[in-house]
């Protein structure tokens, strides 16, 4: 797994954010390290859910957040299994 990177004093990630009703800091799925995990898991949702609109935004916690965003990805990985996809 990619880890997540830490530019000047934020640590990026990629959620996936639902088009009509945003959440946040996560969106409906996430934090992923990538870009390209992130549309994995879109594509993974958007095929359960195909009625419903989906896009990938990024953002960023303030400080060295890794450790934290490593779990958090860990439960949204966990979620993503779940679904019948």
């Amino acid at each position: 797994m990619n880890t997540f990177i830490q530019l000047g004093d934020f640590t990026k990630y990629h959620y996936v954010q639902h088009s009509d009703a945003p959440r946040y800091p996560y969106g409906v799925c996430g934090p992923f390290a990538t870009q390209a995990q992130a549309t994995a898991a879109m594509d993974r949702i958007a095929a359960t859910f195909p009625a419903t609109a989906f896009h990938i935004e990024h953002a960023g916690f303030a400080g060295n957040k890794r450790r934290m965003l490593t779990t958090d990805n860990a439960k949204a990985r966990q979620r993503l299994e779940q679904l019948r996809a």
